[in-house]
């Protein structure tokens, strides 16, 4: 009887072992990989890039509309990345623009120079669409979007636009030409304050 009782508490302490791996491996995993164009969030949400445009420098419309009042900098140019932020299913998604940095081969990362990505927070299950605005130097072909804490992915950087935006695109995580615009909207949920 005590010999049973042995073995059965050598048992229940190797099960337990393995359980407690097994819950230490879940909660120190890495974020998931988010694949190519993609990139992980720190709370379990995705970053997927839909469009890498290269930005016209700024023109005037019609005669006599002022100066331009956002000016490009000598040797670089503007470039917009179109993102989709998906918050996991379960999980609300914190984010901020100010996280966010474009790493460019031989340059600084660069902060947006401007975007339009409103919010902070995404109810779980909802995505929203917006826009990341970059200053990089004209040579730059690639570069990689990075978010601070989570995740980065490589992009490609198109060629300093001559004339419409619309015809230097590059599609998802910056590979091939882009077919369509994307998602722009949020969906109604991620709407909501």
């Amino acid at each position: 009887m005590m010999k049973r009782l042995i073995r059965l508490a050598a048992v229940a302490a190797g099960v337990a072992a393995v359980l407690a791996g097994a819950a230490w491996a879940v909660a120190s995993a890495p974020p998931p990989d988010a694949g190519p164009g993609r990139l992980a969030l720190p709370d379990g949400g995705v970053v997927a890039v839909e469009r890498v445009t290269s930005a016209a420098r700024p023109r005037h419309a019609m005669p006599g509309m002022g100066t331009d009042a956002d000016p490009v900098a000598e040797g670089e140019r503007r470039v917009s990345i179109d993102v989709t932020l998906r918050a996991s299913a379960d999980q609300p998604l914190a984010y901020a623009v100010d996280r966010f940095s474009l790493q460019v081969p031989g340059a600084i990362a660069r902060k947006p120079h401007r975007s339009v990505l409103p919010g902070t927070r995404l109810p779980a299950g909802t995505q929203l669409s917006g826009t990341l605005i970059f200053d990089v130097p004209v040579e730059a072909t690639t570069g990689v979007l990075v978010y601070d804490g989570g995740g980065n992915t490589e992009v490609v950087l198109p060629p300093e636009a001559a004339g419409t935006p619309a015809s230097h695109e590059t599609g998802p995580a910056g590979h091939g030409p882009a077919g369509h615009s994307g998602p722009t909207a949020a969906s109604p949920a991620a709407t909501e304050k």
